[in-house]
């Protein structure tokens, strides 16, 4: 084969690779958010009182995730409910303090339907998932569940 011709076939080539992977996306940060309501609105996080989703953002020292947090109004402190790493290319919800990933049937149907728009497949997802930002070379991720918010019992007054 001419030198020419194979020149023509290897740009051929790479231009098809490149318009396949093109029909892929990263998620949006609201996508990002709606991953994270997903995963708290059954344990009924969403329902506290000034229940938000902090704008998510991105971190240069964790390249490829939004930070996400969640937070609702509590007047005696302690307002964060969790602190999350979601990954930008296949949706995946990764606890931001440790190395675990999040996982509930909600999360999962929502992560479907936003992996189904952005145009990544399960064979795509298997190649191309990593490890959370928080995980060691070779550390075993933790499976993390959220749990209800604890109900208040003490209605004393300060």
């Amino acid at each position: 084969m001419p030198k020419t011709v194979r020149v023509v076939v290897t740009a051929m080539l790479l231009l098809c690779g490149t318009a396949l992977s093109a029909d892929r996306r990263m998620i949006t940060t609201k996508e990002a958010s709606e991953l994270v309501y997903a995963l708290l609105e059954p344990d009924g996080w969403t329902k506290l009182p000034g229940f938000t989703i902090v704008n998510p953002y991105t971190d240069a020292n964790f390249p490829g995730f939004y930070i996400v947090h969640a937070e609702h109004y509590n007047p005696g402190g302690g307002s964060a409910i969790g602190h999350f790493a979601v990954e930008r290319t296949t949706g995946e919800v990764m606890d931001w303090v440790m190395c675990g990933r999040f996982t509930s049937p909600s999360l999962t149907r929502e992560q479907k339907v936003i992996r189904n728009r952005i145009g990544l497949t399960k064979q795509e997802y298997q190649r191309i998932k990593k490890p959370g930002p928080f995980c060691e070379v070779g550390e075993k991720e933790q499976v993390r569940k959220m749990g209800r918010p604890m109900v208040r019992t003490d209605r004393s007054s300060h």
